[in-house]
């Protein structure tokens, strides 16, 4: 209970604000018929921002090319509905403010900003970003309170993130968010149902769909649509999704409906992390909440090459990222559910590691029913033979109720960071942290507090079972891939569950959708079949570690598929790059096929594969590819033996006819230029 000198101490401090807030409105103007605009520093993107009285603030996006306009997103509706808590003797009274009607703008400012930085994870490892922003403040006229929104224009896409300017010790909740995309009926959308809640869901592990904008979600697949959404409208593609979330707010998605084309943000659901932890954000000082982002371009492969959440997330917390290694890993889980707890069968995948120049091996879950010693013995072992291992890890605690162990121990900060003290002596390199299934914001807290306290002890991070990358990676490098896909470990399970099916489709949806956003841990290359029967081809499996960025790639197949193919086979993987310097989209379609150029150092790798059931001979035009050299080596499918390869000849300049089976695909390895 409070006493009555620290009622008058906050009701000191919320007369302040009302009277500095009143002295910076004296020249404030009605929101009638008001208008602001940002264009980015190339002039190609701009955002354009309205005010009405009755209607309060909306936004629009369009695209400049050639100078003729097209609009992306057109006139939507933004706001937020906050609550802060008046104090009444010992009474809490809440008073929402809703920020989408009754404002007056007061100041505005703008910024010309430019960053450079550095991936340690990635399709591009040196970027730079340039953009204009305004920032515009708003009184309401009912509470007085402030808010803020900063909208940018960069030359790849737009963003606007709320922010509530800094009340001093009050919270302010965030009650309801009124944002809205209006992307219009006449349009197509690629799109993920937003999990039901299960056991092990919500964990964005549902197959991507194409319908056409408007749809709702399907009944049968989820309950909204999540973040990415890519939509093909009016000539461009526009990619949607949020960057920048901290500590202070949840993850966000879209809402089940969308009436004419009209997609509406959506919070966590209360039944996520088993009822526990509010819907409601909540945060003190400065209130920043996630930038709406908007990657816009009539060139999709502008979409697939964007670093745009990247580029408005918070710059490194990690000054010295030399210790930060990505690389290829081997994981018996995939062929073995039970591996883990063999210690026998866990060496193994250790000596695969070794022999194929791979830096990591994972021990997935239930590790310590291997011996006592577990891991001591195989950090030992692997040791010898300049293996890294990962450990994996249970999230739980109170957010879910799966018993696979180690579990109990990462909720809590006083215990997460013995255990990390612990491991990282050992000289463990890093974890697989799984089951998070919620986006509501005490779970969002733990993820950015164990990349935190991981940085510290100088442990990599990968996360399963979670949430889509939304920037984290530039801010904490230490984390080297998220879960957030419907993934090869799906060929494992039930054959009631046809993931061989539609696997083909997914994997050239992923690229243009999911894998945009940030390192995806498929777990590609499954040339041996499992309970869901496969249909890719051998060409197909092989491509997928280039088609698919993950800054740790577990590449899922046995020892004995790895150590068995052709030498020719095997020098493709040794030592295969799992980040990259530079990233070169060439051809495709979602759902239809992919071709991707990606480089690391002076070696050019180039992949494709065929989404579809029917052959296809196509002219993959390596103009875009300077300093490529002439020589490479292509991996490709036969009628006559599996692993076929030839070496090749291709003058500077030219294109190349390259014929792939059903379902098929290729690699091409350029040798590097002397």
């Amino acid at each position: 209970m409070m006493n009555k000198p620290s009622l008058l101490r906050l009701t000191h401090i919320t007369i302040f604000i009302a009277m500095a807030a009143v002295s910076l409105l004296a020249n404030a103007k009605t929101l009638d018929e008001r208008q602001w605009q940002v264009k980015s520093p190339n002039g190609k993107i701009e955002i354009r921002v309205r005010g009405n009285k009755a209607l309060g603030l909306e936004y629009q996006i369009v695209h400049w090319h050639n100078e003729q306009e097209k609009v992306a997103v057109d006139w939507s509706k933004m706001g937020i509905t906050s609550r802060y808590y008046d104090v009444n003797e010992l009474q809490l009274i809440p008073i929402d403010t809703d920020f989408s009607k009754d404002l007056t703008y007061f100041r505005g400012k703008r910024i010309r900003g430019k960053q450079t930085y550095s991936m340690v994870t990635g399709k591009r490892k040196e970027n730079e970003v340039a953009y204009y922003q305004r920032s515009l403040n708003f009184k309401h006229n009912i509470t007085n309170q402030i808010l803020r929104v900063d909208f940018r224009a960069l030359d790849t896409g737009a963003a606007f993130r709320y922010v509530l300017p800094n009340n001093g010790v009050l919270h302010h909740q965030l009650r309801a968010e009124i944002t809205e995309f209006n992307i219009g009926t006449n349009a197509q959308h690629w799109g993920q149902p937003y999990d039901f809640i299960t056991m092990y869901h919500p964990s964005y592990e549902t197959e991507y769909v194409n319908v056409p904008a408007g749809t709702s979600t399907p009944e049968k697949l989820g309950t909204g649509w999540g973040f990415p959404s890519l939509f093909n409208t009016n000539g461009l593609w526009v990619f949607l999704h949020e960057s920048g979330l901290g500590k202070q707010f949840h993850g966000s998605h879209l809402q089940p409906d969308a009436p004419n084309g009209v997609y509406k943000i959506a919070g966590p659901l209360a039944e996520e992390a088993l009822g526990n932890g509010s819907i409601y954000s909540a945060g003190a000082g400065e209130w920043k909440m996630p930038w709406r982002s908007f990657a816009v371009s009539n060139d999709i492969g502008d979409i697939v090459e964007s670093n745009l959440v990247y580029d408005l997330a918070e710059p490194s917390k990690i000054d010295d990222v030399k210790w930060i290694k990505p690389g290829a890993a081997s994981w018996s889980w995939w062929s073995d559910h039970k591996s883990s707890t063999d210690i026998k069968s866990l060496k193994a995948f250790i000596v695969l590691a070794d022999k194929m120049g791979w830096p990591y091996s994972l021990v997935d879950a239930n590790w310590p029913d291997a011996s006592e010693t577990a891991m001591q013995d195989l950090v030992a072992y692997a040791k010898e033979r300049k293996v890294g291992l990962l450990f994996w890890y249970n999230s739980g605690g109170p957010n879910n109720f799966i018993p696979e162990q180690p579990r109990n121990i990462l909720h809590d900060r006083q215990g997460r960071r013995k255990e990390f003290k612990r491991i990282s002596a050992l000289g463990v390199k890093g974890i697989k942290v799984d089951f998070f299934q919620s986006d509501k914001q005490f779970v969002i807290e733990q993820y950015l507090s164990i990349l935190e306290d991981a940085a510290e002890f100088k442990l990599l991070v990968v996360f399963h079972g979670c949430t889509i990358p939304r920037g984290w990676e530039r801010t904490w490098p230490n984390l080297m891939t998220m879960e957030a896909v419907r993934g090869g470990e799906f060929y494992t399970f039930s054959e009631d569950i046809p993931y061989g099916l539609y696997a083909p489709k997914q994997n050239t949806i992923l690229p243009f959708t999911r894998n945009v956003v940030g390192s995806m841990d498929y777990t590609p290359v499954a040339y041996t079949h499992r309970q869901s029967k496969r249909y890719t081809t051998f060409a197909h499996e092989t491509a997928l570690p280039i088609i698919f960025e993950s800054g740790i790639q577990h590449l899922a197949d046995t020892p004995d598929a790895f150590l068995k193919m052709p030498e020719v086979y095997k020098d493709y993987f040794w030592k295969l790059p799992t980040s990259w310097d530079e990233t070169k989209f060439l051809a495709g379609a979602p759902g239809e096929e992919f071709i991707i150029a990606r480089r690391k150092g002076k070696k050019w790798y180039v992949a494709g594969i065929n989404g579809e059931n029917e052959a296809k001979e196509w002219k993959v035009d390596f103009s875009k590819l300077l300093n490529r050299g002439t020589e490479a080596r292509l991996y490709t499918d036969s009628e006559e033996e599996k692993y076929f390869s030839l070496k090749l000849t291709i003058p500077k300049g030219k294109k190349m006819s390259i014929t792939v089976q059903p379902f098929g695909g290729f690699v091409m390895v350029f040798k590097e230029p002397k």
